[in-house]
């Protein structure tokens, strides 16, 4: 898990009311599968700031143990040559 996200897992509950196995339950209830779907979903449908969204649907896109895990990181901004 991106380091950027573990504050943001540790806090999930107390900042947006639910608990990531709620918000695992919720996606996966939606038949979310996708990580740019999630994070839209989070966002739009419940008003998640992006860095909760993307903490949360990573961990559960990771949770489900989805086969493509490390594709879905291609809608990161970040490009895959980058130097760091």
């Amino acid at each position: 898990m991106p380091s950027r996200h573990v504050a943001d897992i540790r806090q999930v509950a107390s900042k947006t009311g639910r608990s990531l196995d709620e918000w695992c339950e919720l996606l996966e209830a939606n038949g979310i599968g996708e990580r740019r779907e999630a994070v839209n979903f989070l966002r739009d449908g419940y008003a998640v700031s992006h860095a909760f969204a993307l903490a949360i649907a990573d961990q559960c896109l990771r949770r489900a143990g989805a086969d493509d895990f490390e594709d879905r990181w291609a809608d990161d901004d970040v490009e895959e040559d980058a130097p760091w």
